[in-house]
């Protein structure tokens, strides 16, 4: 179960339960969650906003809606209802939100969407990178390296691309500190970079040096230079050849181009000698050299010809833009690939949190559920058994799974509180239903959700479906139904699969609005 599904049930017991109730439930559970604090380090914070726009804890939003007496909290599945919401609201869902959170009370209803957020991976704040940048000597250098390293993120994202008059903007707005927080630590060595190539040293203001560390990590042994060269266009034969007559070792390079070939043959270049690769790539079109792979073998050859001379590929002028990289980018690559001790690495978020925010939303209510709740139970039930069925069929221990679920549907299951004689009770009566020790392993290490439904105040059976659904929850993670391997069968597998999906799905939302 999601975690997002779980705080749904237990908004929604904390919304409805009687007063007598509620101190408990709020004391149980703020053990567990964060009620009175946002962004609060290492913990799961819930918070909400008002309609005015101000957002406020959990403990309070909840306190002004039951101070409106809350009659009824639904569920609705915005997946499974998208083409039956008015065009209004299925405008709300622009995304990939899932759920949407009903509240009626005596006075109103409020719609929400739960929205999660998670702290940055790193110390650094966009408002900090943007000092420590400042502090450069060579500040606007670098403020175009920034614009220019998020725009081809953003490009490959499918993002605006950022100007540079507009990046400091950009990283404190919503999307850039999402883009920031990916790219903090490419930005932070990037800049280092910058400044070892143009002979800038990289400056630390004092009050942010603790957001850094240096690592005196290595591999061991002398930093090995490793050659750079690559076509930037599609060279012509003779452009290809004045590149080799300029390295220092030409006759090498045909020597190494056949070695090559002889190792590894490009499919529509035949077995040459070296001295007949010349005659050959001068017989070749531009397009035949670059699309046959002979471009990039030459490339190589020269390159590991310069390592074991402890040179550079050299560029003649006439060729530079044809060939690369630059002096500066290769001098960039080089300080890439060392493992100097004297750069500096951001810190990790010492301890992270996560917030889970519901948003209200302009909608003041919805139209009434047509589904029945039988119909729905029924259709899961079917969907259990069709695909416990397929399972045994393909011989898939997720068979049991299946079972599992469906017997805290259709099973009597004997009473109680839930609590360590109540699990034993289940487990006995499981075990004389034929499951499997994998199955009351299930049980043992998920009793804690029958047991924190039934602090939350649901009935049995709610507290047995709610159970059904997150044990036939397996269509994620690794490992999963997903990844069941098929040879036949795919069409009955994605059927029985899709029908089961949607059914749980339906199922859970049935549940909470019944």
């Amino acid at each position: 179960m999601k975690r997002i599904d779980y705080l749904i049930t237990l908004t929604k017991a904390i919304l409805e339960t009687p007063e007598k109730n509620i101190e408990e439930i709020l004391t149980y559970f703020g053990s567990i969650f964060e009620f009175h604090e946002v962004q609060k380090p290492g913990v799961v914070s819930l918070v909400a906003g008002l309609e005015s726009g101000q957002e406020v804890s959990f403990s309070e939003w909840v306190k002004l809606l039951r101070i409106e007496k809350v009659k009824k909290c639904r569920i609705r599945s915005v997946v499974q209802e998208q083409d039956q919401l008015p065009a209004h609201i299925a405008a709300a869902f622009a995304g990939t939100q899932e759920y949407l959170f009903e509240v009626i009370t005596e006075k109103t209803a409020r719609c929400y969407i739960i929205k999660t957020f998670y702290s940055p991976s790193y110390a650094i704040t966009p408002d900090l990178f943007a000092e420590l940048t400042d502090a450069q000597l060579n500040s606007e250098a670098l403020w175009k390296l920034v614009a220019r390293m998020i725009t081809e993120s953003n490009e490959m994202n499918g993002r605006k691309a950022v100007e540079e008059n507009g990046v400091r903007a950009y990283l404190n707005s919503t999307e850039g500190k999402e883009v920031f927080n990916f790219l903090a630590s490419n930005l932070a060595e990037e800049m280092q970079i910058e400044c070892i190539v143009t002979g800038s040293a990289f400056i630390f203001p004092d009050h942010l040096k603790h957001l850094f560390y240096q690592s005196d990590f290595s591999f061991g042994g002398a930093d090995r230079e490793i050659a750079f060269l690559y076509p930037e266009k599609h060279p012509s034969p003779e452009q290809l050849t004045t590149l080799i007559y300029a390295q220092p070792f030409v006759a090498d390079v045909w020597e190494c181009c056949e070695a090559e070939l002889a190792q590894y043959p490009l499919p529509v270049v035949p077995a040459l000698k070296a001295s007949e690769f010349e005659a050959y790539i001068k017989g070749q079109t531009t397009e035949q050299l670059y699309n046959s792979g002979m471009t990039s073998t030459i490339c190589r050859a020269i390159c590991l010809l310069c390592e074991q001379h402890h040179a550079r590929p050299v560029i003649p002028a006439e060729l530079v833009g044809v060939f690369g990289p630059d002096k500066k980018e290769y001098d960039k690559a080089i300080a890439r690939g060392r493992s100097d001790k004297d750069k500096w690495y951001l810190k990790s978020m010492e301890q992270g949190w996560e917030v889970n925010f519901f948003e209200p939303l302009p909608i003041t209510t919805l139209l009434a559920p047509k589904d029945d709740f039988m119909l729905i139970k029924q259709n899961f039930e079917k969907a259990l058994k069709d695909i416990a069925e397929f399972a045994e069929k393909i011989q898939s221990p997720f068979a049991e799974a299946f079972r599992f679920a469906a017997w805290f549907i259709e099973r009597k299951i004997p009473a109680g509180d839930f609590d360590a004689e109540h699990i034993e009770a289940i487990k006995e009566a499981l075990e004389e239903d034929g499951f499997t020790e994998r199955a009351i392993e299930v049980l043992q290490n998920n009793a804690f959700y029958l047991e924190e439904w039934h602090k939350m105040h649901y009935s049995t059976e709610v507290i047995y479906n709610l159970f059904a659904v997150k044990c036939a929850d397996v269509f994620g993670g690794m490992g999963s139904w997903n990844d069941q391997y098929l040879e036949n069968d795919q069409e009955e597998f994605d059927r029985v699969s899709a029908e089961t999906f949607a059914a749980m799905k339906n199922y859970f939302v049935a549940i909470l609005s019944k």
